[in-house]
C-alpha cells in the first residue's frame, strides 16, 4: 500500500562556518500584548516548501484590535536569554518554551505590571543580539507569566523585577518576521528598523 502522508519532513544539512562569531543572549528590550488585544493572528507553516526555515517563521503580520499597541518593558543588558526543550511522548510531543529577564525597577509602576500580569494571558516577542525576533506565545497554549521582585540587599545586590515565561508550542520560540505596531511608531521585525509607512 501506497505512503498517503502529504506532510513530508523536507531536511537540510545544518552547516556552520569556523570563524563566523555568534552572539548569545537576548537585546534590551521585551515587547508584549495581551492576547485579547489580538485580531488576526501570523501563520507558522505546517510543511516547509522551499527550505526548513520556512518551519519556524511566522508568515504575515499580528493584526491588533483598534488602538491596542504592543507594549515594551526595558530590561537589564545580560540578564536574559529564551530556552526551548521538547516535552511530552512521541508522538503527541510539542516545546516549551521560556524566557526569564529583569527590568531594573521595583517601583509602583514594575509592581503594578506583576499583579495584572499573574494572571494574564500573553505574547511576548523578544530580540536576540542578532537582531532577529523570537515569539513567546500562541493561540493553541496560555502563556504563564510568573513575575517576582528583589530589593537586594547590602551596597551591591541583586534588585529588580525578574519576569518568568513559560508557554507550550509546536516550534521552538519561532521567528517572526512582520510588523510590531508600538505607540512610538512601527517596527519591521525583519530587519529591527522603523518600518516605512
Amino acid at each position: 500500500m501506497a505512503n498517503t502522508c502529504t506532510n513530508a519532513a523536507l531536511y537540510e544539512s545544518l552547516s556552520f562556518c569556523k570563524g563566523k562569531p555568534i552572539l548569545p543572549g537576548i537585546r534590551s528590550r521585551l515587547y508584549f500584548i495581551p492576547k485579547r488585544d489580538i485580531v488576526k493572528w501570523p501563520e507558522l507553516p505546517e510543511v516547509a516548501s522551499t527550505n526548513m526555515a520556512e518551519l519556524a517563521t511566522y508568515k504575515g503580520d499580528f493584526t491588533l484590535a483598534a488602538e491596542k499597541y504592543w507594549q515594551y518593558i526595558d530590561l537589564i543588558d545580560n540578564k536574559g536569554k529564551i530556552e526551548s526543550e521538547s516535552q511530552g511522548d512521541y508522538p503527541a510531543r510539542s516545546f516549551l518554551n521560556k524566557t526569564s529577564v529583569v527590568h531594573p525597577e521595583t517601583n509602583e509602576e514594575a509592581t503594578g505590571f506583576c499583579r495584572q500580569a499573574n494572571a494574564d494571558d500573553f505574547v511576548y516577542l523578544t530580540q536576540v543580539r542578532n537582531g532577529k525576533f523570537r515569539v513567546l506565545g500562541n493561540e493553541a497554549f496560555p502563556t504563564d507569566t510568573k513575575p517576582k521582585q528583589d530589593s537586594g540587599e547590602g551596597v551591591t545586590g541583586d534588585f529588580g523585577t525578574t519576569i518568568e515565561v513559560e508557554v507550550t508550542d509546536v516550534c521552538p520560540a519561532p521567528f517572526y518576521v512582520g510588523k510590531i505596531q508600538t505607540k512610538e511608531g512601527t517596527i519591521n521585525a525583519a530587519t529591527g528598523q522603523p518600518a516605512e509607512e
